[in-house]
C-alpha cells in the first residue's frame, strides 16, 4: 500500500524524499558518533580525575601519617621518661638538658616533614609542655576540650593564624572517659590548613582544567586562592543535601554549565577531596566537529532546497501545466492553451502541446460541423421520404372523385392538400411550432376524412405548449400509422385522438386510435424493431420519427407504444422540456 502511494507522488516530491532519505542516515550516524565520542571522553575525564585525586589524597595521607608516626615515636623517647619525673630531679641543669634534648628532637623531626607543623609534648603530671617552637605554656583546659586520637579540624586560635588540623597520642592509650592526669605523656601534632591549600594550588597549576578543594559537611571548604568561589559554594550546597560514599562521580549543573564532579574521601583527615571539570571544555573538539558537520549539513540542505526550487521551477511547473492542460482536454475543453515562456526543453514540448490542442479543436469543430450538416441533410431526406406516399394516395382520391363527379370532395381535397404541402414543403427551416404542426395534421386528417367516410378525430393542444418547437412532420408518420394500420382495418367508424401534454419535466405528443391494436408482446417486439431497424426496413415511418427525435433531443427522448383505452394502439413521443428552453 505504501509502495503504491509512493508511485502516485510527483517526480518533484520523489526527488525531495530521496534527498531527505539521504540526509537522515548521515545525521543519524553523526549523532551516534557524537554519542559514543562523548561517552568515551566522559570516561576519560572520570579516569583522569580519579588518577589525580588518588595521587593528591595519597600525598596528603602519606604526610599526615608521617606526622602521626613521629608523634607516636616521641612517646617512647627516653628523654620523655625523665620529663615526666621533673619534680624528682634535684639538679636544674638536668632539667634544662632534658628539655633541650626534647626540643632538639622535636625541631629536627618537624623540619624533616614537608608541611609546616607544630609538635608539642605534654606532661599532665608536671603540668609542663615542650614544643618545637620552644617552651610552651601548659594549657590544661585546651587539652581537656580538644584532645583527640584522630585528626580534628580546628578554627583559628593562638596556635595558628588560620584553621588547622590537630591530633594527640598518649601513654597509656587514649580513652574518652579517662581523666587528663591519668596520662603519663601526651604528644600533640598539628599543621595549618595553609599546607593543604598550597598543595591544591600546586595541583591546579599543573592541571589547569581541574579546580580541586577540600570539603567536609558543616565546615567551610578549603579552596585555593584562585578557586571559583561561586561554583564551589553552589557545589557545597548540593553536596550537603546528598549522602556521600567514600568515592564517586556525577554530572551536575553549576552556574548554568554542566560539570563532571569527582570526590574521594581522605581517610586520615576525614575530609573529601572534590574536583569538578567543565564538560564543555573537554567536549569542545567534539562540539566543534559536530558544529562543522551540522553547518555543512545546513549548507547542503540549502543547496538541496535551491536545487529543489530549480527543479520545481524548470520541471515541476511545466509538467503541472501540461498535466492540467491534458486533463482539460480530457474533459472536452479543447480550447485550452498552456502558458510557458522559459526557453528550455519544456518550451518546445509546451509549444507542440498547444499546437496539438489547437489542431484537435479545429478537427473536432470541422467534424462537428460536418455532422450537423449531415444531420440536416438526413432530416431533409427523411422528410422527402415521407412525402411520396401521402401524395400518391391523395392524387388517387382526386382521380376517383373526379370520375364520380364529386366536385365538392375534389375541391375540399385540393384545398386541404394544398395547405398541407404548403406547410410540409418549407424545408428551409427544420423546426416549427407545435401549433403549426397540428394545423398541418388537421389538413392531413381532413384529407383522410374525405377518403374514409365516418372517420372522426380530436386534437387537444394546451395553450402553454402552442409555441413549443418540434421538427417538421414529426407527428404525421404516427397519424399515418394510426390510419393505415389502425382504423383502416376496423369495421367500426374510425376515431383518432391527438393530445399534447407535459409530465415530470417532459413534453409528450400522443396519438391514439380505436383500431384492432396489437398484443403487449407484439408491442414490445415493435419497439425493439424500431430501435434496431435500418432505413431499408418496412418500418420507415416510425424509424424516421425515432431517428429524428433522437438526433434533435438526445438519448433522453424516445417513442413509446401501448394499448389505447379506445381499443386500438397508443403511440407517443416524449422529450425533455429543458431541451426546448435550451
Amino acid at each position: 500500500m505504501r509502495k503504491n502511494k509512493f508511485h502516485t507522488l510527483s517526480t518533484f516530491a520523489k526527488i525531495n524524499l530521496i534527498l531527505l532519505f539521504m540526509l537522515i542516515p548521515l545525521i543519524g550516524l553523526n549523532y551516534y558518533q557524537n554519542l559514543i565520542g562523548t561517552k568515551v571522553v566522559r570516561n576519560e575525564i572520570h579516569r583522569s580525575s580519579e588518577t589525580y585525586m588518588s595521587l593528591l589524597t595519597s600525598q596528603i595521607e602519606t604526610i599526615a601519617n608521617q606526622m602521626s608516626v613521629f608523634a607516636l615515636t616521641m612517646n617512647r623517647d627516653s628523654n620523655l621518661s625523665t620529663f615526666t619525673t621533673f619534680e624528682g630531679s634535684r639538679h636544674p641543669y638536668d632539667r634544662y638538658n632534658t628539655i633541650y634534648n626534647i626540643y632538639e628532637k622535636l625541631k629536627l623531626n618537624s623540619l624533616s616533614l614537608p608541611w609546616n607543623n607544630q609538635i608539642t609534648v605534654y606532661s599532665p603530671a608536671n603540668k609542663k609542655a615542650v614544643s618545637d617552637s620552644g617552651l610552651s605554656t601548659y594549657d590544661e583546659a585546651f587539652l581537656k576540650n580538644n584532645m583527640t586520637p584522630v585528626w580534628k579540624f580546628m578554627p583559628t586560635d593562638y596556635k595558628y593564624g588560620q584553621p588547622y588540623f590537630i591530633r594527640h597520642f598518649s601513654e597509656p592509650k587514649y580513652s574518652s572517659n579517662a581523666p587528663l592526669d591519668s596520662y603519663r605523656i601526651v604528644s600533640e601534632i598539628s599543621f595549618s590548613s595553609n599546607n593543604l591549600i598550597k598543595m591544591l594550588e600546586k595541583f591546579k597549576n599543573r592541571h589547569n582544567v581541574h579546580d580541586p578543594f577540600l570539603y567536609s559537611p558543616g565546615y567551610e571548604p578549603l579552596v585555593s586562592n584562585t578557586a571559583q568561589l561561586a561554583h564551589i559554594e553552589q557545589l557545597g550546597t548540593i553536596l550537603n543535601d546528598q549522602t556521600m560514599t567514600s568515592s564517586g562521580h556525577e554530572t551536575l549543573e553549576l552556574q548554568g554549565e554542566k560539570y563532571l564532579v569527582t570526590y574521594k574521601l581522605i581517610d586520615t583527615l576525614g575530609w573529601y577531596l572534590v574536583d569538578y571539570v567543565p564538560i564543555h571544555e573537554a567536549l569542545a573538539p567534539i562540539y566543534r566537529s559536530s558544529l562543522i558537520f551540522y553547518t555543512s549539513a545546513a549548507v547542503l540542505i540549502v543547496l538541496c532546497l535551491i536545487l529543489s526550487y530549480y527543479i520545481y521551477r524548470n520541471v515541476q511547473i511545466p509538467i503541472r501545466k501540461l498535466l492540467k492542460g491534458a486533463r482539460a482536454i480530457a474533459k472536452g475543453d479543447f480550447s485550452t492553451q498552456v502558458e510557458y515562456h522559459s526557453k528550455n526543453e519544456f518550451f518546445v514540448l509546451v509549444f507542440q502541446f498547444n499546437n496539438m490542442a489547437r489542431q484537435i479543436k479545429e478537427l473536432i469543430e470541422s467534424i462537428y460541423e460536418s455532422r450537423i450538416r449531415l444531420q440536416q441533410a438526413t432530416l431533409k431526406q427523411l422528410q422527402s421520404q415521407i412525402d411520396p406516399h401521402f401524395l400518391y394516395n391523395s392524387l388517387n382520391f382526386i382521380k376517383y372523385s373526379a370520375k364520380k363527379g364529386e366536385e365538392d370532395a375534389v375541391v375540399s381535397m385540393t384545398v386541404h392538400l394544398g395547405a398541407y404541402y404548403r406547410s410540409a414543403t418549407r424545408l428551409g427551416k427544420a423546426e416549427t411550432t407545435l401549433e403549426e404542426e397540428l394545423k398541418l395534421i388537421y389538413n392531413y386528417l381532413e384529407i383522410h376524412k374525405l377518403r374514409m367516410h365516418g372517420m372522426t378525430y380530436d386534437i387537444n393542444l394546451p395553450e402553454n405548449m402552442a409555441e413549443v418547437e418540434v421538427p417538421r412532420l414529426i407527428l404525421q408518420p404516427l397519424v399515418e400509422n394510426a390510419i393505415i394500420h389502425g382504423i383502416s382495418k376496423s369495421e367500426l367508424a374510425g376515431y383518432i385522438r391527438i393530445t399534447a401534454s407535459t409530465q415530470d419535466g417532459f413534453y409528450m405528443l400522443c396519438v391514439e386510435d380505436n383500431g384492432p391494436g396489437i398484443q403487449e408482446q407484439e408491442q414490445k417486439a415493435l419497439i425493439a424493431q424500431i430501435a434496431n431497424s435500418k432505413e431499408e426496413d418496412d418500418l420507415c415511418g416510425l424509424w424516421n420519427v425515432a431517428q429524428r427525435i433522437n438526433l434533435k433531443y438526445g438519448e433522453s427522448a424516445g417513442i413509446g407504444i401501448e394499448s389505447s383505452s379506445y381499443g386500438g394502439l397508443k403511440i407517443w413521443l416524449y422529450w425533455p422540456s429543458a431541451a426546448d428552453k435550451g
